[in-house]
């Protein structure tokens, strides 16, 4: 009996232009207890469906090899032992290559030796809910997750996964992730990771078990005497080899050994020849399968005859498992040719192929190689010894239908993966389907369309469609394969004309960017903009609109990378291209011209500190906005709101008060209004709108109001920063310390307390995940946690804080790092200050000055100003707390050592 752990509480993050929401949703997987133990079939079973014995689960043929495979997932592992934090891992290659069982195998060593292995898989629409609990995922020897098929997962649902298995408390949570390629899918994963997650995951190629082909003999042989045990079969027979076994590279694949020595077993027990073809290896153990549906048959077990009965799992071949209710739904959409209820048909199909989970019906055949070519052999168009049946061709279209269905995502990515190995169900089958129903790619997913452009020889004018079509709607689920079908575009584009060129790069910049992979769309869009810039200096002002777009989306992915300046240069350039277009087209340029002089104003006022000179363009944006508001009313709320919160930071900057407020108000007012429509409850424009909104209520004096609506905005903040900590969590900090000003400058004491915590959280986090460059700020949190709790009279916690905080520069320091030096005097000097106000282990003290002073004495005498400044007035703030505790003379003498900076001799305090 299998047993899973489901996680709970899921927060989906839904992506619509440049928002992110987050919607609460339950756990998309399930964690399964890994690997099962293997079960071997009988050696009836295993001669009436011999298929049975190549499944990886099975385990029949021992695991040989790999020895520097499982040595680099165990030193992986090692590495990272007694670090709590999660590690990403990548091992792709070919279909039959081996990772399931390699996976498997580590996941064994792991148990044990003590630690949890777990199996990840979807969770489907029709899951029950989680079995008996199991074990926690942490543990003190640190747990494996597997992800199998991880190109097939949408990438929200793995950064879920990540996200979940994060925050470990005792051990690390390795996720290895098992996939046929690293392709788009991957680098969509890879830089999401890295900028979520403070992580940099690993992708190795998993190579041929044989590296030599005249290694290839031994594992054949190996593999042939273990299926010969488990048939029952005599060992006498099976002493040749197939011709081709040195030569031909399909046996770099271990599977297609297992399969050609399976087939030579079976062929010794029935006095027949195995091909000695490895393509004719499928359709030779396929007619094994027919050959055990018919014995079903004449025996009155099955109603389905042979014929029925492929038609049946060609049908389950493509859908993968279902529901009951799906299955029928299924079964009736391609009717298969006899007169049988679908429910029938589900019962004699379980008989023969039983179901993995007690909830699901048509499990298709395994290993995935035996599925796709069962398909295939099934489609008209190839020459194997296999019948093919004119009806698949029929039932393809019924079952792949515009619309949508439950089976899609998985029907088109398998027909997708079938067709990269057997060329006549994608130009008979497959490519004339998507060109008349193109819109089926889209309802498939990025899997499916991914798969597509790595066929051998993608259909250019398909790929042209799908482009076309994703242009215009594109949910954040399909970005991979938009990304996907312009790089298949990019890589062909030195056979288009400029502006086809040109317009590809564009196009594949806000792709990129939309995936996050901003410095790649730096590069498209500037390499878009250079090749318009040609084109209008040559006359082409049809491009100018190509190039105010290209130029905005440059700026935007510019800004994201830190060139603010250029960013800046760029959208203004864009901006003077809009203007010149709306003078004679205003209808259809007015709002382009708006939004981008929006970005103008929030790249000045918030990247720039330039806030002052936002006034102008921002307030030029709401006008526009306003009039074309009147004539198309609730159009363009979102952005009016974002020019109404420019222009509100730039009036600030110009001390119009009554102004700034105003317009945040009303920006206020339409995120909230947008928010309740779209159900983006913790949308983050809405976080920023109430913050925007808090600041201006304080330059008024509203403080209570103030302070709510900056705790909103920090509400919805922590809950993005969860989920997308790179993104939101330095937003978070940033409000946090405003909130914290905010609440000093009131002296509200114990506020402080809670908020320090958080910031001082959020940079051990980031250190905890390896991140040692975020000491010095962790550092710098823990003081100030050691200020508010010296403030809030929590005066031993703040001693415990104030040496901790000291304890973290002073490695840095003793490295000569003048800025970690000037800290660590500070937070030395503020230690003892502690110390003397909370009258807390006053014998303390002495070391710490001495140490201060120790410090002070070794900083260059070039110290700049500022830095010698907060020297003087740590030690400042320090005497005058030793006078007025009534200690004149050990202030009067950390006087004179400051002073003369001369740290050799003791102060005695």
């Amino acid at each position: 009996m299998e047993q899973y752990a489901s996680a709970s509480d899921f927060a989906r993050i839904v992506q619509a232009g440049g928002d992110v929401v987050m919607h609460g949703e339950s756990a998309p997987y399930e964690l399964r207890m890994w690997p099962p133990p293997s079960q071997t079939p009988s050696a009836e079973e295993a001669r009436a469906q011999p298929s049975r014995l190549l499944r990886a689960r099975h385990e029949i043929v021992e695991f040989v090899g790999r020895e520097a495979e499982l040595d680099a997932l165990l030193s992986w592992r090692d590495s990272c032992r007694g670090l709590p934090h999660v590690a990403l891992r990548l091992i792709h290659g070919p279909g039959g290559q081996g990772k399931t069982r390699l996976a498997a195998q580590a996941a064994r060593i792991w148990r044990q030796e003590g630690g949890n292995a777990f199996h990840a898989v979807p969770r489907t629409s029709f899951s029950t809910g989680p079995a008996p609990e199991i074990a926690p995922v942490g543990t003190t020897s640190g747990s494996l997750i597997v992800v199998d098929y991880a190109q097939e997962w949408e990438t929200d649902n793995l950064l879920r996964l990540i996200h979940d298995m994060s925050f470990p408390e005792t051990a690390p949570v390795l996720i290895l992730l098992l996939a046929r390629s690293a392709g788009t899918w991957w680098q969509m994963l890879e830089s999401r990771v890295v900028r979520n997650f403070d992580m940099v995951p690993e992708a190795f190629r998993l190579e041929p078990l044989v590296g030599r082909p005249s290694d290839r003999a031994s594992l054949f042989s190996g593999a042939v005497r273990q299926f010969a045990a488990v048939l029952e079969a005599p060992a006498a027979p099976l002493s040749s080899f197939p011709s081709g076994l040195q030569d031909n590279n399909a046996y770099d694949q271990v599977l297609t050994l297992h399969m050609s020595a399976l087939a030579n077993v079976l062929a010794a027990l029935q006095d027949s020849t195995a091909p000695d073809d490895p393509d004719k290896l499928s359709a030779y153990l396929l007619a094994r399968e027919r050959d055990h549906w018919a014995r079903l048959h004449e025996r009155g077990l099955l109603k389905a005859d042979p014929n029925a009965m492929s038609q049946v799992m060609y049908i389950a071949a493509l859908t993968g498992p279902l529901s009951y209710a799906d299955g029928t739904a299924a079964l009736k959409a391609a009717p298969v040719e006899l007169l049988e209820h679908p429910g029938r048909l589900i019962k004699d199909h379980a008989v023969c192929y039983a179901p993995s989970r007690a909830d699901s019906v048509l499990e298709p055949l395994y290993p995935d190689r035996l599925n796709e070519d069962f398909l295939a052999l099934m489609t008209p168009g190839h020459d194997c010894a296999f019948p093919a049946d004119l009806w698949s061709t029929q039932a393809l279209g019924l079952l792949l239908k515009p619309g949508g269905t439950p089976w899609t995502r998985t029907a088109l990515t398998t027909l997708a993966e079938t067709a990269k190995r057997w060329p006549h169900v994608a130009r008979e089958h497959l490519i004339p389907l998507l060109r008349e129903h193109p819109e089926i790619c889209l309802e498939a997913g990025s899997a499916a369309i991914v798969a597509l452009t790595e066929l051998p020889n993608p259909d250019g004018e398909l790929v042209l469609d799908l482009c076309e079509l994703l242009a215009e709607r594109r949910p954040v689920d399909l970005v991979a394969g938009y990304v996907a079908l312009l790089t298949w575009l990019s890589d062909k584009a030195h056979l288009f004309p400029d502006d086809q060129r040109a317009l590809v790069n564009a196009a594949l910049c806000g792709a990129l960017g939309e995936a996050g992979r901003y410095v790649e769309a730096v590069d498209y869009g500037a390499a878009a903009v250079a090749l318009l810039r040609r084109l209008m200096a040559d006359g082409a002002e049809d491009c100018r609109a190509h190039l105010a777009g290209a130029l905005s989306n440059l700026s935007e992915y510019l800004s994201l990378t830190g060139a603010h300046q250029a960013a800046l240069d760029a959208v203004r350039e864009a901006v003077s291209h809009y203007r010149s277009l709306a003078r004679h087209a205003p209808g259809e340029f007015e709002l382009r011209l708006a939004v981008t002089l929006g970005n103008v104003g929030n790249c000045l006022a918030v990247h720039l500190d330039r806030a002052s000179e936002a006034l102008a363009p921002a307030d030029e944006a709401v006008r526009i906005l306003r009039d074309l508001d009147k004539t198309d009313p609730n159009t363009h709320t979102g952005a009016l709101a974002t020019a109404l919160a420019a222009l509100s930071r730039a009036a600030a900057a110009w001390r119009n008060d009554a102004l700034a407020l105003e317009a945040a108000e009303e920006s206020l007012n339409l995120r909230r209004r947008l928010a309740e429509a779209q159900g983006a409850v913790h949308s983050p424009v809405l976080a920023n709108a109430l913050d925007t909104f808090g600041r201006a209520l304080w330059r008024t004096g509203r403080t209570d109001e103030t302070l709510a609506s900056l705790e909103a905005s920090a509400a919805i903040e922590r809950k993005l920063a969860m989920i997308l900590p790179d993104r939101f969590e330095p937003m978070l900090k940033g409000q946090l310390h405003y909130l914290f000003a905010r609440y000093r400058e009131l002296g509200h004491r114990k506020k402080l307390v809670p908020i320090a915590e958080e910031l001082v959280a959020l940079d051990q986090r980031r250190v905890d995940r390896g991140r040692q460059d975020y000491r010095p700020a962790l550092a710098v949190a823990t003081y100030n946690l050691a200020v508010a709790r010296g403030g809030a009279e929590q005066w031993d916690e703040a001693c415990s804080a104030a040496d901790l905080a000291a304890d973290l520069i002073r490695p840095r320091a003793t490295l000569g790092v003048v800025a970690s030096e000037v800290a660590l005097v500070r937070f030395l000097c503020g230690a003892a200050l502690i110390r003397v106000e909370g009258r807390r282990n006053p014998g303390g003290v002495p070391d710490k000055v001495n140490e201060a002073l120790a410090v002070y004495a070794r900083l260059p005498i070039t110290l700049p100003a500022n830095l010698r400044r907060e020297c003087l007035d740590a030690f400042e703030v320090l005497e005058e707390s030793l006078e007025a505790a009534g200690d004149r003379g050990s202030a009067l003498e950390l006087r004179r050592r400051r002073m003369h900076r001369t740290p050799s001799g003791q102060v005695n305090l």
